[in-house]
């Protein structure tokens, strides 16, 4: 049942709002492409620099190997599943900037609600 002087999002508890909240940030980017070309080609840039950066940390800088595997990777991610490919790489930078440590702070902060009301 929804407590209607807190609204809907006031009822639920803190995890399901960062979910929702993460969820909704992670979208924004697929959204904005669609409707602004111009976002398309920096997210499309974004990823190929993403893509190489991490061939070349495993195969080596100026390797004719890592261009190969970046040619392929960047091919399938970002030309055939673009989409997908941005929402993916929102959630990984998310996950990069210490969105798990909130996880983890509103984990930790509803145990401690629930423990002081067993309390009392």
């Amino acid at each position: 049942m929804v407590n209607n002087q807190k609204g809907f999002i006031g009822a639920l508890p803190l995890i399901v709002k960062i979910l929702i909240i993460s969820v909704i940030a992670v979208l924004i980017v697929p959204g904005a492409m669609a409707m602004f070309p111009l976002v398309r080609y920096v997210i499309m840039g974004l990823i190929i620099f993403f893509i190489y950066e991490n061939t070349a940390q495993a195969f080596g800088e100026k390797h004719i190997l890592t261009f190969i595997v970046t040619g392929v990777i960047a091919y399938f991610l970002v030309y055939k599943y673009l989409y997908l490919t941005s929402a993916i790489m929102m959630a990984y930078l998310f996950l990069g900037f210490g969105l798990v440590s909130v996880f983890f702070w509103g984990t930790s902060t509803i145990s401690r609600q629930a423990a002081a009301k067993k309390r009392k």
